[in-house]
């Protein structure tokens, strides 16, 4: 709709004659001089909504047009329906089955164990915890360590045979399996790691052979020992009465080479008896190696009295000489090593 003709503000302070469609020359005089704004309000034309398109008519006298008609579509033939459901005999519905509650089966019940497959099934309670096969693991992993052991090889083939039937007892039990199936492979691999071994250890025993079959070996008591005796094996620095000795010039570890006295009096204790070998076994080392300690790959050590053999007289101290390869043939004396 437009805005009816009439006086209207046109924005500038005055009215003007608006004639329907626009603005006109027609200024309405002021009775009164108008007041002087610092800022002249902008021109806000009323608003004008859009007209219309125009609508086509024919012109006059002319007939109308028909509009072209377009044959219709050709008619096809519907789907065949297919038959009602009352031309298929009906068949009565299978019966409902519902067991009475006296004839349910009550699988909590005390004796009647529930279906179990040896898995953990969606929706299936979870597997008795695997206490024999973890037994069985446990036995098997000690008797692999302990069988090992060149001390108490047997005790380990007890644990690695009763972990074996304790893992084989385990996967005929409603448990989970994974414990009985580790402590077999455990139990076997650990019985041929031990098999492996002891047959290491017989056969390097059997080649060095014991040191009563070397010719010339002798067993003696340790106050006997002196300068110029071996020893066909090293001593583990424990006490000993007994000690076994070969001739020098055969396969031996250790080399008696100087011998000598403690003044009497109350035993002196390990440090002061490790002061007195140091202070006199190594300046005799130049002197029977025929080199200066300090240049030679060869090394020493020493036998001392004990407590208990003090108390009974000993006063000896022997020192030894030896090599870092081991078993060596021949006298060391001279070597320059």
């Amino acid at each position: 709709m437009s805005t009816p003709a009439g006086w209207y503000d046109d924005g500038s302070g005055q009215k003007r004659w608006w004639d329907g469609s626009g603005w006109t020359a027609h200024v309405a005089a002021s009775a009164a001089p108008a007041l002087m704004s610092p800022e002249p309000a902008p021109f806000v034309p009323p608003y004008t909504p859009p007209l219309a398109p125009p609508v086509p008519t024919a012109p006059p006298g002319a007939s109308p047009i028909a509009a072209p008609q377009y044959p219709s579509a050709p008619a096809y033939p519907s789907a065949p329906q297919s038959p009602s459901a009352a031309a298929y005999p009906q068949y009565p519905s299978a019966p409902q089955f519902s067991p009475s509650p006296q004839f349910s089966p009550n699988l909590s019940a005390p004796g009647i164990p529930a279906p179990y497959d040896g898995y953990a099934l969606p929706g299936a309670s979870h597997a008795p915890f695997p206490a024999v096969g973890l037994a069985g693991l446990i036995a098997a992993a000690l008797g692999t360590i302990v069988a090992c052991i060149p001390q108490i090889p047997l005790i380990g083939w007890l644990l690695l045979g009763a972990g074996f039937v304790l893992s084989l007892v385990s996967l005929f039990l409603r448990a989970r399996k994974w414990a009985g199936i580790a402590g077999l492979a455990v139990s076997v691999l650990g019985a041929l790691l031990a098999a492996v071994l002891s047959f290491v250890l017989v056969g390097s025993f059997s080649a060095s052979g014991s040191a009563d079959d070397v010719p010339g070996s002798e067993v003696i008591y340790a106050s006997d020992l002196e300068v110029g005796d071996c020893l066909p094996e090293g001593l583990d620095g424990e006490e000993f009465f007994e000690v076994t000795i070969v001739p020098c010039d055969g396969p031996h570890i250790d080399e008696i080479y100087y011998e000598f006295d403690l003044p009497d009096g109350e035993f002196p204790g390990e440090e002061a008896l490790a002061d007195a070998a140091i202070r006199e076994c190594e300046p005799e080392f130049e002197d029977f190696a025929d080199i200066a300690y300090e240049e030679s790959e060869l090394d020493y050590w020493w036998l001392t009295p004990t407590e208990t053999s003090w108390a009974g007289g000993d006063r000896t101290m022997q020192c030894l000489i030896y090599s870092y390869d081991g078993t060596v043939t021949g006298t060391l004396e001279g070597a320059a090593r």
